[in-house]
């Protein structure tokens, strides 16, 4: 802070408390005072209210037959509020143009904020008569017996709103003295710098030009401008929105109802120029409803196949036909029926004496054939046990032969089946992979024990599968596999003793002992040929794996199969 800065601060925290006492010794002395400096401070902030109150009245006389003036003349019929009444409530939203927040004790500005084109050109001053006001009215006041500090002060259409809290008050210059929801706005957004700041207010020493007290000052404008387009916003009136909605909505039901009436009316020019009769039709909307008297029934079905021609829409049919018409169609009818009635009897005369005859050749006719019958019978039942006895046979070697031949999917499914979300298990191959399990270190043929434990578990599970179709197993095949770090002849050797070990170790078990099928257990030592990669790299640990896989004895199958064809 400059040497001024400090001299002015210093003169303001002497002059304050010489104006408070003044007002409280001298009250209608500094009144007649004060009045000169705020008596044309707020006829200035009046005169400048009533001008941009003019303005606003003037552009919405201006307006015209615009929709907010046929919108007020309407609101003004409904209420019985005269439309000039209207007009200057709607001037007469009250707009906040500067805030203050000044210093209880020392009654200093702490921070200022304004719209543009109204700021205050002495603000220390003002705020330091404000404060001296408000002091002055709410000693007034508790002298009166009145328990509340003031809030308001009103002069003309300018309003003073003042809201105390802590260390500070804030003081709002409005063009209008605002409603109750303006009133919460404001002390909501008081409540939230005083929350905010409260450290800065308590210790604060007359220096404005901190960067908390910028902030401050920057937040308040902030919300001053937001009210504009706050203000603005709000007078786009939802009204107008939902009139011109209806319109539309209006006008396009109008034109729905023209279309339908015009496709009807089409219709019923269609029939006429196609039938020659008049008709009416209408739209349920759910079916056509057609309405009218023709000549004949067959014109009334030709109606419909002209319609649904043209129209998938249901049909409704009450069109009638004249009475003497169907009297005259009874008649002709009547007279038809009695010919036919007479064909009908001599018909039926020579079908019965056709049909005694009939009767009785089938009489004859199925005794003989009954005798043939039974012989035929007890042949055929004979044949039929005989048959028989060789389909059942031949039913139990189809399925022999279609288990042999599908052994391996069998075998596929059962070990699909048992190891579903085992990891060592691969459902591809069908046979175990320890590429995950570390058996062996870089370089050695002794195993983890640990890892070979493991290997212990998973491979009884998968004997005990292997175990049921040992007739068809020819080899279970432990291999070997290493990284490709080495000479590969070492490596060979290398994956051969290591796939030896496991295998030592497994026929060693009691419960591998106990299946009976050491036997077909062999090793196989494949190397770095088959190693694993990632990601195109060697994954050397996976590389160092067992594999044991089995492979089925084909000729012993064979061999089954031609017994059970020769048998």
């Amino acid at each position: 802070m400059d040497f001024e800065a400090r001299d002015d601060v210093t003169i303001m925290k002497r002059v304050t408390p010489a104006i408070s006492k003044g007002i409280s010794e001298n009250k209608e002395t500094m009144i007649d005072a004060l009045y000169p400096i705020m008596g044309g401070m707020i006829s200035k902030y009046v005169t400048q209210a009533i001008k941009e109150m003019m303005e606003s009245i003037n552009k919405k006389i201006e307006q015209g037959l615009s929709f907010e003036r046929i919108k007020r003349k309407a609101k003004s019929k409904l209420t019985g509020v005269s439309e000039t009444e209207l007009l200057l409530n709607e001037s007469t939203d009250a707009v906040i143009s500067s805030m203050f927040v000044i210093h209880k004790e020392t009654s200093l500005l702490i921070a200022e904020a304004h719209l543009e084109n109204k700021e205050i050109d002495d603000a220390h001053m003002v705020a330091s008569m404000a404060s001296a006001i408000k002091d002055f009215i709410n000693d007034w006041m508790q002298h009166s017996d009145a328990k509340n500090e003031v809030q308001l002060l009103s002069y003309g259409n300018a309003t003073l709103y003042i809201e105390s809290a802590g260390s500070v008050f804030i003081v709002a210059f409005l063009d209008a003295e605002p409603d109750h929801e303006l009133r919460i706005e404001i002390n909501t957004f008081f409540a939230s710098i005083v929350k905010q700041y409260a450290n800065v207010f308590q210790k604060f020493d007359g220096e404005n030009n901190r960067d908390e007290i910028v902030t401050l000052s920057m937040e308040m404008e902030d919300y001053l401008y937001s009210q504009e387009i706050d203000t603005k916003i709000e007078k786009k009136n939802p009204a107008k929105v939902i009139f011109m909605m209806l319109g539309f909505l209006l006008v396009a039901y109008g034109v729905y109802m023209l279309y339908g009436w015009y496709g009807k009316h089409n219709l019923e020019q269609l029939v006429l120029s196609e039938t020659g009769e008049h008709i009416s039709i209408s739209d349920t909307n759910k079916a056509f409803l057609l309405e009218g008297q023709v000549d004949s029934i067959e014109r009334i079905y030709e109606i419909e196949q002209i319609i649904k021609k043209h129209s998938k829409k249901p049909i409704i049919n009450k069109m009638s036909v004249p009475l003497s018409y169907l009297d005259d169609r009874f008649k002709d009818e009547k007279n038809v029926g009695k010919s036919l009635m007479l064909a009908l009897e001599k018909k039926l005369h020579l079908l019965e004496k056709s049909y005694k005859k009939s009767l009785l050749d089938i009489e004859q006719n199925s005794l003989h054939l009954e005798q043939e019958l039974n012989t035929s019978k007890s042949y055929l039942s004979g044949i039929l046990k005989e048959t028989t006895a060789e389909l059942s046979i031949l039913r139990k070697e189809k399925k022999s032969i279609e288990k042999l031949l599908d052994i391996k999917s069998e075998i596929y499914k059962e070990l699909d089946k048992r190891f579903l979300n085992e990891k060592y298990y691969d459902k591809e191959k069908h046979h175990l992979n320890f590429k995950d399990l570390v058996l062996f270190n870089a370089g050695e043929t002794v195993y983890n024990i640990d890892a070979i434990k493991v290997l212990e578990g998973v491979f009884i599970k998968y004997l005990s599968v292997l175990y049921r179709y040992k007739d068809y197993i020819k080899e279970i095949s432990i291999e070997g596999h290493t990284d490709s770090s080495g000479r590969e002849e070492d490596n060979v050797i290398l994956s051969k003793k290591r796939a030896l070990n496991v295998k030592d170790y497994l026929e060693g078990l009691k419960s591998v002992s106990q299946f009976q099928m050491q036997e077909y257990m062999n090793v196989k030592g494949y190397g770095s040929s088959q190693r694993v990669f990632k990601n195109k790299s060697e994954d050397s640990k996976a590389s160092r794996r067992i594999e044991i896989t089995f492979s089925l004895n084909d000729a012993k199958i064979l061999n089954k199969l031609g017994e059970i064809i020769h048998d």
